[in-house]
Order: C-alpha cells, then structure tokens, then sequence
C-alpha cells in the first residue's frame, strides 16, 4: 500500500506527502501535519488518533470512530441503568456517548468539533464522522474542559482521553 501510494501521489503530482507506516503514537513534534484522518479506526485506537492529532497541532481532524468498546465495559450510571443493562442498547449509548466526549475533549483542546453522518445510514452502521477544525477561543475551550469533566463523573468513567 505504501509504495501504491507513494506512485499514485507522485503521478498525481503531490510531491509534498509523505506516506508512512508506523505506530501514530511514535510521530515525532517535528512538523505539522495539515490533516489528520482515521478510518474506523476501532475502539481506543480512534482515541491515540486524537490525541496525537491535538498533540500535534493538526488544523484539521476528520475521524469516523469504530467498535467504541471502552465505556461498555467501564459506565458506571445510576439513572441510566435501566437502559444500560441491555446488551445492544448499551452498546448504542455507550458508543454515542463515547463520541459526544470526543467532541468534548477535542473543543476543550481547541477545536470547532461537529459530529454528523458520514453517508446514507443504510449503508453501514458506522456511520458518525468527527469533523474538528482548530480554532476555538479560550472561553469556548474551558467551557468544554468542565462539561468533558462533568459529563465522565455523571457517567462514572475515566475514558482514555
């Protein structure tokens, strides 16, 4: 895939990518990437994809999250329990409510965050896109700090993020 890549870039003109195949948590400070991007990148893994994303200082995140498994094994939510003691359900919920803390985690960092539907539902059922552009002001970042905050002890979680 790297040299596919690679070849395809090249003949497309784009001298300036760089194609790589490594651990992202290993991508040294040393540049700036313009976009990051992950692609059903499964359960925590799209967390080490934020999280070095925002390290990195990336202007532009798009992420579509997949097998969100984390807070299902880890909620711990009074008022919610009677939704959460179903299996599929709390998978569902559980998988919203682990992007809705994304969103927060990424504004509290910065970021202009949407969450929407990346194509016809029907297609897949993995179908939320994070979209995140830097750029928020302080206020907006604090704002989301707390609500992050607030949002994981009401849920009873300590999420990767």
């Amino acid at each position: 895939m790297m040299e596919l890549s690679e070849r395809i870039a090249r003949r497309l003109g784009f001298d300036g990518m760089r194609f790589l195949a490594a651990d992202i948590r290993d991508l040294p400070d040393t540049g700036r990437p313009d976009l990051v991007l992950s692609l059903h990148a499964c359960d925590t893994a799209t967390d080490v994809v934020l999280e070095t994303a925002v390290r990195l200082g990336a202007p532009v995140i798009l992420s579509t999250p997949c097998c969100q498994r984390e807070l299902s094994r880890t909620v711990s939510c009074p008022p919610l329990s009677f939704a959460l003691r179903h299996g599929v359900l709390s998978d569902k919920i559980c998988a919203s409510l682990t992007d809705a803390l994304r969103v927060l985690y990424l504004e509290a960092h910065g970021y202009a965050t949407v969450a929407a539907e990346l194509i016809d539902p029907d297609d897949t059922p993995k179908n939320v896109i994070l979209r995140a552009v830097r750029g928020t002001n302080e206020k907006k970042k604090s704002a989301a700090a707390a609500k992050y905050r607030e949002a994981c002890a009401f849920l009873g979680v300590a999420p990767r993020l």
